[in-house]
């Protein structure tokens, strides 16, 4: 029974993962001067370049739970903790978490996530957005994947694609298509990026969640104090 966080560095200070210490960590580095024990890959394709690079490599051995994080995963956990965020005039993240945050933070990690999460956003908030979004096309990407037309107005989305995923999500489609989507992402168009990001959910549910827009998702979340790993997308309800 097992978790690991996957994590695609670039430059960012992961020391946090020194305070990670109830799941193994894989940590895949596209600096110039990759640290000690990481697994260097060449830097192209964001982070969703290296997510799928773990999933074909590991696709035979994966672990129960795979938690897919970039080098600094707090910059989208704006209601996470429930610190003050809502006041802040037109504030795309929250400010730098403080020590205490950041201990509180990784023991959520340590302690909420388990071999036996459901698929959640790490971020928590769960939305849709356009299949256009930050100038990508998820609909010509995932055709192209899935060898089929895919026509869809939103996707629903975790910011930066980063997710909490029970191995069988990986495992409902065949290795091919995530080598596919990994050949798609190596020959380093910006679109591409951007649009791997909207499709993550897609290619683990083969479905567009019922949800609202970004702010409907996260002040719905907020108006509940339940601040957590606890909002998994069997359990989020979608609006009415």
């Amino acid at each position: 029974m097992s978790v690991c966080l996957v994590i695609a560095k670039y430059k960012e200070d992961i020391s946090w993962t020194n305070k990670i210490k109830a799941h193994k960590i894989t940590i895949y580095d596209k600096s110039d001067s990759p640290i000690t024990n990481s697994i260097k890959l060449p830097n192209i394709g964001r982070e969703s370049h290296t997510f799928l690079h773990h999933i074909v490599e590991n696709y035979d051995n994966l672990d129960d739970v795979t938690v897919f994080l970039q080098g600094n995963p707090f910059e989208h956990i704006q209601v996470i903790m429930g610190w003050q965020y809502f006041g802040l005039p037109n504030a795309p993240y929250p400010p730098p978490l403080t020590s205490e945050q950041l201990n509180k933070m990784c023991d959520k990690i340590n302690n909420e996530i388990k071999h036996t999460s459901e698929l959640a956003s790490f971020y928590q908030v769960i939305y849709n957005d356009p299949y256009y979004t930050n100038g990508g096309n998820v609909n010509a990407h995932l055709s192209q994947i899935l060898s089929t037309n895919i026509n869809n107005m939103s996707y629903t989305v975790s910011p930066g694609g980063q997710y909490i995923v029970p191995k069988k999500y990986i495992l409902s489609r065949p290795k091919e298509v995530w080598k596919k989507a990994l050949d798609l992402l190596s020959l380093n168009e910006v679109w591409r990026g951007y649009s791997q990001e909207l499709s993550w959910y897609y290619l683990f549910t083969n479905k567009v969640g019922n949800f609202g827009n970004h702010n409907q998702e996260k002040y719905r979340l907020d108006a509940q104090k339940n601040y957590g790993f606890h909002h998994s997308f069997n359990t989020w309800q979608p609006i009415q």
